[in-house]
């Protein structure tokens, strides 16, 4: 029987994962798990145990031996984050799959300034290869998944891959599926009792900026909580402990935090730096973004809130 391999490094891929359409009895389905995040051999136990709908779940520490294994076990789909990687380019070659998918992460999929800039050899390679200056435009894709893709054919009009929308909604999923994700990740019990608190939480990017840690420092008497949600690539804390603030642990994603704070009548303040996370509650929480001015972070969060 043919195989579909989906491939991810971050709880957010594994959300958006369960999100893609599939017919029972197709093919043998694989999920391919990369220990890029704090916990990640755990929250692998916990998947293998809860999550039936995978003939095969594995577990890898690196991106090569990944590889490796994509090597000796073709696929008939692939579904991968970013398609940017000339050794995506050289399998497909080799046939090592058929067909090739990349699901959004998040606002980054509708960025029209994340173009390749790779130079000398490593430029070179990637041409002969097949990979695109831009996400999803490498030659070997077969198309994409996303939430958005009617913003998406604004942004680059005339794009020629096939677009998929997710079977449902983000909000829609994130409802649906609350119950199974406080199984796997563990550690909320303590926000499941925070009722009609003003909290502030820092949802760090993969760098810590120490001015929003600061700032967060000195403002807060005007909360009653104050957390640190750490990017989930991010294994060493002890930047944070100069600060008195407490720090997010749990491998839950912080959409679905943010969903029971707010059934509990809680008030939030959320600062961040052009963050995902945020576009999809804007006009639930208080904002307080201090990155950069970004045309095309704006563009996504506009298109949102007009929907």
């Amino acid at each position: 029987m043919d195989t579909d391999i989906y491939v991810c490094s971050k709880p957010l891929q594994y959300f958006n994962i369960r999100n893609i359409g599939w017919n029972p009895g197709e093919a043998r389905r694989v999920l391919a798990l990369l220990g890029f995040f704090v916990n990640a051999s755990d929250f692998y136990d916990k998947v293998k145990a809860l999550d039936t709908t995978w003939d095969e779940v594995l577990y890898f520490e690196t991106q090569y031996a990944f590889d490796c294994y994509l090597f000796t076990h073709p696929a008939r789909k692939l579904f991968v984050e970013v398609d940017k990687s000339f050794v995506y380019g050289i399998f497909s070659k080799l046939r090592r799959f058929r067909e090739m998918y990349v699901f959004e992460e998040g606002f980054g999929s509708y960025r029209r300034d994340r173009f390749d800039d790779a130079r000398g050899l490593k430029r070179l390679i990637n041409r002969l290869t097949g990979v695109g200056k831009h996400v999803g435009f490498s030659t070997f894709l077969t198309g994409q998944y996303l939430y958005l893709p009617d913003l998406y054919r604004r942004q680059f009009p005339g794009y020629s891959k096939a677009l998929f929308r997710f079977e449902k909604p983000f909000l829609s999923h994130l409802q649906d599926e609350l119950p199974y994700f406080l199984k796997l990740s563990g550690g909320c019990e303590e926000f499941l009792s925070i009722k009609n608190k003003r909290i502030a939480i820092y949802l760090t990017s993969h760098l810590v900026n120490e001015q929003i840690l600061q700032q967060m420092k000195k403002e807060q008497g005007e909360f009653d909580l104050v957390y640190v949600k750490p990017h989930p690539h991010i294994r060493d804390l002890r930047i944070f402990e100069p600060y008195g603030l407490s720090i997010i642990r749990s491998n839950i994603m912080l959409e679905f935090l943010l969903v029971l704070l707010l059934a509990n009548d809680n008030q939030l303040t959320l600062y961040h730096e052009n963050s995902t996370a945020v576009i999809w509650f804007q006009n639930e929480v208080e904002c307080r973004n201090m990155g950069k001015p970004f045309e095309e972070y704006d563009i996504v969060s506009e298109y949102i809130r007009g929907q």
